[in-house]
């Protein structure tokens, strides 16, 4: 049975929308069947488009984007020649997410991460179990972060850039006051669970487009979860 394959684009992006249409051809005239059953998603569009379509398809993904991108297989420049080399034949890269819950409510998965943040100009009393260890700090907010989404807002707030294929995460606290806390990496096993101590106008964001609404004494419960992204290696 030959290869299918969906393609997808991001409909704010006007420009992408023609290379959608393009990219259909191309597939079609290499014997591709292009449905919406196909086994490979095509995203056309940048991060955010894998991100939002990775929540609806449990397909493998190559992704076309920009050349801001940290997650795109092939720019808009040269997709023709990557999209090419895959068609015969191609492995995934298994990328673990993350679950969590927001006072016992489950939250859709994260590719990239669970952020919880204040929405208000002060500082968040806040703590932190990872494991076994407490932790007490005053900061904007806490990201859980990925490999995946390691080197997007993670890294910007101090986290470290991780292999994609990693089995562990991060807990990283958003501008820490006075650096009260570290970013911690912490094994795929472990569970992390954050309170919100004091009164706060915050959110919990996963992949920055989902948004749930935090209150004081909020708990969030953090864990590797057992579905996976799945990346055709190029």
């Amino acid at each position: 049975m030959g290869l299918s394959a969906y393609v997808v684009a991001n409909p704010k992006k006007p420009h992408v929308v023609k290379v959608k249409e393009e990219v259909e051809v191309f597939l079609q005239g290499n014997g591709v069947e292009v449905t919406p059953s196909g086994k490979l998603l095509v995203t056309i569009g940048g991060d955010g488009t894998i991100l939002h379509n990775n929540r609806h398809f449990d397909k493998d993904i190559f992704a076309i984007g920009s050349k801001s991108s940290f997650l795109c297989q092939a720019k808009l420049e040269d997709w023709k020649e990557k999209l090419g080399k895959i068609l015969a034949g191609y492995k995934v890269q298994h990328r673990i997410m993350l679950a969590s819950e927001l006072d016992g409510k489950r939250l859709p998965d994260a590719l990239n991460e669970v952020c919880a943040r204040n929405k208000e100009h002060r500082i968040l009393m806040l703590g932190l179990e990872i494991g076994q260890k407490w932790h007490e700090f005053r900061a904007d907010g806490v990201m859980f972060a990925t490999p995946t989404g390691s080197p997007a807002y993670c890294y910007s707030c101090g986290g470290k850039e991780m292999g994609a294929d990693a089995n562990e995460y991060q807990a990283v606290a958003i501008a820490p006051f006075r650096r009260e806390f570290e970013p911690v990496v912490v094994p795929a096993g472990v569970k992390c669970r954050l309170v919100v101590e004091s009164e706060c106008d915050a959110d919990v964001v996963i992949d920055g487009q989902e948004v749930f609404p935090l209150k004081q004494k909020s708990v969030v419960k953090v864990w590797v979860s057992g579905k996976y992204a799945k990346f055709v290696i190029v």
